[in-house]
């Protein structure tokens, strides 16, 4: 495919970011196959994983935070602490443990008002970034077909969204590709949401691209459906 083609040819300074990372992210249109902005994981440091998102042009325009206290460069926990602000729009989103519960915080933009919802913490099964980690602690679950259940943190619902997991067939993928499809658990809700499409190595387990709605606005302050590929430092 063009895009496929596009995101090989592009290096990890394709958005303009030199510094240090341990993974990037390159994300098309599906339907122009133009490139709408990159991502770049950096090193943990501090028990902090920051995500960088850049334009095209190269112009910083967001950043997540992910505290992770497991002490892995790429993150260990399915369960991250989240802090994630679009600098166009105010746009800011928020998974945190306060006083033994979850909470989730979201702000459309810097004019809105603030939406929160408080969780038990052993309401919320994965966070954020924390569903890369989920997928390879039940890896062999997944190979061998079976459905996974978990409870998603949606700061822009406020509230957990019960979702499933389960591996597909694979289209026009690599050999020895993994193919997981990520939907609502509920199925009269599976009417009217989509899909998320998501291909893994089998070898290495790494996420080598994702086909769905990201967490990013589109710079109309919209919901957007992309796909991502990534690629990684060895």
């Amino acid at each position: 495919m063009l895009e496929l083609l596009t995101a090989l040819a592009v290096t990890a300074a394709g958005c303009g970011y030199q510094g240090p990372s341990t993974a990037w992210g390159l994300a098309f249109d599906p339907d122009s196959q133009s490139l709408e902005y990159c991502e770049y994981y950096l090193p943990s440091a501090q028990n902090q994983i920051k995500v960088l998102y850049f334009t095209a042009d190269g112009q910083r325009f967001a950043e997540k935070t992910l505290l992770d206290h497991s002490g892995s460069p790429r993150g260990g926990t399915a369960v991250p602490e989240v802090v994630q602000r679009d600098f166009r729009h105010g746009e800011i989103r928020e998974v945190r443990q306060e006083r033994g519960q979850w909470l989730m915080r979201y702000r459309k933009s810097a004019h809105a008002d603030w939406k929160t919802a408080r969780y038990d913490l052993a309401g919320i099964d994965v966070v954020d970034a924390g569903f890369d980690v989920y997928v390879r602690e039940h890896w062999a679950e997944l190979v061998r077909g079976d459905t996974l259940t978990f409870n998603f943190a949606s700061p822009l619902h406020g509230r957990a969204i019960r979702l499933r997991a389960r591996k597909v067939a694979c289209f026009n993928a690599r050999p020895q590709a993994v193919c997981i499809r990520v939907d609502v658990a509920q199925p009269l809700l599976r009417l009217f949401a989509g899909n998320l499409d998501l291909v893994y190595d089998g070898a290495s387990r790494n996420l080598l691209w994702f086909d769905g709605v990201v967490n990013i606005l589109d710079p109309k302050a919209q919901t957007q459906r992309l796909r991502i590929y990534y690629q990684y430092s060895p």
